[in-house]
């Protein structure tokens, strides 16, 4: 393929000045090249933001800019916006422009934290580097430092939690959360810290002991009553804040509609509505995810009517994702299709949710010409979608492929996920023997899915021996279900004639003193959601 030579140019901002080598007017065209490109870097490959990178920190060391704050400080800006740099390449920027004889300066350190964080390195490494910067380098962190580790850690989960100890204490020592300095995103990242590691009594400590509460504090103490799965308890904090932005109405939103209660974020939306607080792109998401719980296809053409009219503003690949997976799931596979067709830019997301889409619906075929033609590197749950889409089509030989491909290829290692869409492919085209096989193989204990993945195996097979033990497996995972799984196990006795078997199952479940979970059906009446069970 021919290369076009348009493309580096892209990277270049128009009229440029001027320049000769080692010159002032150079130093500004670099400054000028790296603000562009720090402008471009959330819409560049991690390939073409790492060159420039490259590029820019070349020829700082070619002309002998290496202590140019002002340059060094908007490569670590570029480093940070584009997470294009590994936290060595980052250390490596600042300590050119560090020397005995040249204090550290708190700027150039606090882009480096905020490079380091957006990195991706472990909280372990991000600490580390805190205290090489600290003790070495002589920083004297302020607010801005440790809001940017802490919200680095808050991703991390409760991995993180005795590193944001740690630096809760080092923030307490230096005076930063005394009364009277500027500690309140200080606070407020700890509470994502401590929310993040499950530990929401903390979190609530610290949003009672703040002399002044700011919108973001009670929004981050909602926010930490969602992730830590206490609906109830964000909704009743909810009805108490003074004053509710669109961050919380979306948090709230979003919040009811991934917990399995989607009726309740619609009616939260409208509620919104009514108090004239104006939505953004995020409640957009969160009242999609609601639309395809509920199956609502005209709520959610309504969404997206709105997102049209009001253009480019509105639109991002998250919302453009959420439309998509709104569409799959209440069954438009030809709007979502059609969607994705028209989307500017596709993230792994995109690809994914198109390809399980078209398998979920029949389309097999479909979704591994999808795959494909797929560009960019695909996920863990890319390969669990074209599994699945083998094994809705019988394609025992090309699952099996896929699959053994995932390390080799792909370099993903499959999850539990991945074995257990292989044992049901197995199980669902009567290879029960090789879905045992691989049971047997596979690193992980087995779970539920791919037990009962066996049980349906078991009943094609009429194997019932093994039935037997897998199903008390089953209730031994899932005791919740156990009147579920025992009834299945009756059925199948009773089925070839095994009658004193399946009373005696039947039996069991009078014991449990449970019923067969009934099914429930979503009903949209008079435009308001009613569960029929």
């Amino acid at each position: 393929m021919a290369s076009d030579p348009a493309r580096p140019r892209a990277l270049l901002p128009p009229n440029l000045p001027p320049h000769t080598p080692y010159s002032r007017a150079l130093q500004q065209r670099l400054f000028l090249v790296a603000q562009h490109l720090s402008r471009l870097a959330r819409s560049l490959p991690p390939s073409a933001a790492r060159r420039g990178l490259d590029q820019l920190h070349a020829q700082l060391v070619l002309n002998g800019f290496t202590r140019k704050r002002f340059l060094l400080a908007k490569l670590l800006s570029l480093a940070a916006a584009a997470a294009a740099a590994g936290l060595p390449r980052a250390e490596s920027l600042f300590l050119s422009a560090s020397s005995p004889h040249h204090p550290t300066s708190p700027t150039l350190a606090n882009l480096l934290l905020r490079a380091a964080a957006a990195s991706g390195a472990a909280p372990s490494a991000l600490l580390a580097l805190f205290s090489r910067l600290a003790g070495r380098h002589g920083l004297r962190p302020n607010a801005f430092s440790f809001s940017t580790l802490l919200a680095a850690l808050a991703s991390a989960g409760a991995r993180a939690l005795p590193h944001g100890r740690a630096l809760h204490a080092r923030a307490l020592a230096g005076g930063v959360l005394a009364p009277g300095c500027d500690g309140g995103h200080v606070v407020t990242s700890l509470m994502g810290v401590y929310a993040g590691a499950g530990q929401l009594g903390d979190a609530r400590r610290l949003f009672d002991e703040m002399p002044t509460r700011t919108v973001a504090a009670w929004n981050c103490m909602l926010a930490a009553y969602v992730r830590c799965g206490e609906l109830d308890a964000a909704l009743g904090f909810f009805g108490e804040m003074p004053g509710r932005d669109a961050v919380a109405w979306t948090t709230a939103i979003g919040g009811c509609a991934n917990a399995g209660r989607p009726a309740e974020a619609v009616e939260l939306f409208w509620r919104m509505r009514k108090a004239r607080v104006r939505d953004d792109a995020v409640t957009m998401v969160a009242l999609l995810t609601a639309c395809a719980e509920l199956g609502d296809l005209e709520l959610g053409r309504w969404v997206h009517s709105r997102v049209a009219r009001e253009g480019w503003q509105r639109r991002t690949v998250l919302l453009d994702n959420a439309l998509i997976h709104m569409y799959v799931k209440c069954g438009a596979v030809e709007d979502a299709l059609h969607l994705f067709v028209m989307m500017p830019r596709r993230s792994t997301v995109s690809w994914t949710t198109m390809i399980s889409g078209l398998a979920i619906h029949g389309r097999s075929q479909e979704a591994l010409d999808l795959f494909h033609g797929m560009h960019g590197r695909p996920d863990g749950a890319t390969l669990l979608a074209v599994l699945r889409a083998c094994s809705h089509t019988g394609r025992i030989d090309d699952g099996r492929w896929y699959f053994e491909s995932m390390e080799r290829v792909y370099g993903i290692t499959p999850d539990i996920q991945h074995y257990g869409c292989m044992v049901d492919m197995f199980c669902r085209w009567r290879q029960f023997n090789e879905a045992l096989e691989l049971v047997e193989k596979m690193p992980f204990q087995p779970n539920e899915g791919i037990w009962g993945a066996i049980l349906n195996g078991c009943k094609r097979e009429g194997n019932l021996e093994l039935a037997a033990k897998v199903t008390d497996r089953l209730v031994q995972l899932q005791p919740e279900r156990a009147a579920g799984h025992l009834v299945l196990l009756s059925n199948m006795y009773a089925g070839v004639g095994q009658w004193e078997q399946a009373r005696m199952v039947r039996e069991k479940v009078g014991a449990l003193n449970a019923e067969k979970p009934a099914g429930r059906s979503w009903v949209n009446q008079n435009e308001s959601s009613m569960v029929i069970a």
